[in-house]
């Protein structure tokens, strides 16, 4: 499939489009937590130039008492009505779970990030943040369940991407904290199609992503690489337009099994 370069951008910041990838784990969200999925320019809101979060995404019921866990949990337990993308074989399963905790170097902290680890680079990148957590990043670590009580699947969303990242167990049956960052990186390492592309906010926003994704070639070490980086393409991961700092995860009040992806 011959590339295709959006005739509106200027050629310093050419774009190239690849339409022939795999699904795999990806699945487009039918619906966002703060603003609709992008159909047309004219309806969409950009967010500001900074995710920005409430406290109340952090902790959620039970009520906060003397048995409340440290901040260094984040927390979510079920609404009153259940997530729009939940299956139901899925969510009689989480009737059960009560309150379900994400792993300490997972959880989201509004001022010290978890983990030292820029999701534009590969996992093997991520190293523990020692400020936030005496917790080391090793084998046996990412070995351990995302949350507590482990579940099979987790759904990120993030209000920057119009897609939701569906992260699966695929070691062993819970999802571990390996697998969301592999599956995470998997995900925003997919090509963007021009239909997607379209679908930004505004002329400004557009030539920002195309911006993002010349500025993400230029990291190439070498001549080869950097062809080879440009030949593929626009990425998922240029839609985020430079906020790439892996900030932990919030809760929602969809559901046990979704939670924000919470970047800076």
């Amino acid at each position: 499939m011959d590339p295709f370069i959006p005739p509106a951008i200027p050629p310093s910041l050419t774009v190239l489009f690849t339409d022939n990838y795999s699904q795999a784990i990806i699945e487009l969200a039918s619906t966002r937590i703060q603003s609709p999925t992008p159909t047309t320019t004219e309806t969409i809101t950009m967010p500001g130039r900074h995710v920005r979060f409430n406290e109340e995404n952090i902790f959620y019921s039970p009520v906060p008492s003397e048995s409340t866990p440290s901040p260094t949990l984040s927390e979510s337990s079920l609404p009153s009505s259940t997530g729009p993308t939940t299956p139901p074989q899925l969510r009689e399963l989480f009737m059960h779970l009560g309150p379900v905790a994400i792993h300490p170097i997972l959880a989201y902290h509004p001022y010290i990030f978890p983990v030292n680890y820029d999701i534009s680079y590969p996992p093997n990148t991520a190293s523990a943040n020692i400020r936030a957590s005496p917790i080391n990043l090793d084998s046996y670590c990412l070995a351990e369940p995302a949350t507590n009580p482990a579940i099979s699947v987790l759904s990120l969303q993030n209000d920057l991407l119009p897609w939701r990242c569906e992260i699966r167990a695929s070691t062993t049956h819970y999802v571990t904290v390996e697998d969301v960052f592999t599956q995470l990186y998997r995900f925003l390492r997919t090509p963007g199609t021009r239909e997607e592309f379209k679908a930004a906010p505004s002329q400004r926003v557009r030539d920002t992503i195309a911006d993002t994704y010349r500025n993400r070639c230029l990291r190439a070490s070498s001549a080869e690489e950097y062809t080879e980086e440009q030949r593929k393409g626009l990425k998922r991961v240029d839609f985020l337009m430079g906020r790439t700092t892996f900030m932990g995860l919030s809760s929602t009040k969809l559901g046990p099994n979704a939670w924000v992806l919470n970047l800076q």
